[in-house]
This record gives C-alpha cells, structure tokens and sequence, in this order.
C-alpha cells in the first residue's frame, strides 16, 4: 500500500478514522495516526461541540438571571396584597391613624413582609427542622418566622431590588 500524500513512499499506517494509508511522515503528524483531512474535520468538530457548549453555559446563565427576575416581580405582587391587606386591617381599627404618610409606611412595610419570608425561609433550607411537632410547635414556628420577616423585610425588600436591578444590567449585556 501506498502513501495517500506521497505515492512514491510505501505506507507504515493506516488513518484510523479513514483507512487511507499513510508513510511514516504523514503518520507522526498527528496523535492519534489520522490523515490531514480527517485530523481538520475532528478539530472542526471539537471547535464546534465547544463552541455549542458554551452557547448552552450562556444561555443557562441567561435563563438563570430571568428565573431571578421572575421571582422578585412574584414577590412583589404577594407583597402589593399583604400590604393592602395590612392598610385596611390598620384602616378598620378603632385607633388607626389618619395620616396619608402613616398608611404609606404601613403598606411599605406590610410590602415588604413577603422578601423578609422568603429570605428566612432560605435561611431555613441550612437547617434541618423535621416535620415532626405539635400543632402548637408549628404555630409558634409560624409566628416566630411572621415576626421576624416584618423585621428583615425592609432590608430583604432592598437586597432583592438591588440584585434585580443588577441581574437586568447583566441581561441587557448578554443581549
């Protein structure tokens, strides 16, 4: 057999993708013994399996930062009913306040509580609590939680916005 390249040289190997008998020169070029035809094509086919892998990495980055987009505009809308919920319940009290400002402070707050929930609730998934306790257990757990996300709300309502807002830059940079 001859040399596909050189048909004045004996072939010592074989392209092990094609089978084209190759002389010793042509058989060093390449690891594995490949011929330049076949040895082009796998470089093409690695340049584009990573080139398509890195579209996937992107996108799922992409797809990532929306999912948290998502989340804070859900968030919101919960928080929208839990603080009109709590300006009319702070509405109907024989005591309740009359100033705009004081009701915009209430629904900011009330706002809010949903953000500071989410956020101990993500603290939670660090700490194993098992579903085993009484119906009092679980409701002081509940009202331990409430009381605690009015207090972490504000702060949790602001972190989640700054993220947001950050997490939109990125996107229109990925765009």
């Amino acid at each position: 057999m001859k040399c596909f390249n050189h048909p004045e040289r004996e072939a010592v190997a074989t392209c092990q993708k094609c089978g084209k008998g190759l002389c010793r020169e042509c058989a060093e070029k390449h690891m594995p013994c490949l011929c330049d035809t076949c040895a082009a094509q796998i470089q093409k086919d690695q340049q584009q399996e990573a080139k398509t892998k890195e579209d996937q990495r992107k996108q799922k980055y992409k797809d990532a930062l929306v999912d948290t987009r998502g989340e804070f505009i859900k968030t919101a809308v919960i928080g929208i009913l839990v603080g009109i919920v709590g300006v009319w319940w702070m509405a109907t009290q024989e005591n309740a306040i009359d100033g705009f400002g004081d009701y915009v402070g209430y629904f900011f707050v009330a706002f809010c509580i949903p953000f500071g929930w989410k956020f101990f609730t993500y603290l939670q998934s660090f700490i194993p609590i098992f579903l085993i306790g009484t119906w009092w257990f679980w409701l002081i757990y509940i009202g331990v939680k409430a009381i605690l996300s009015i207090l972490a709300g504000v702060p949790a309502f602001i972190y989640q916005l700054v993220k947001t807002i950050l997490t939109q830059r990125k996107i229109n940079k990925l765009k």
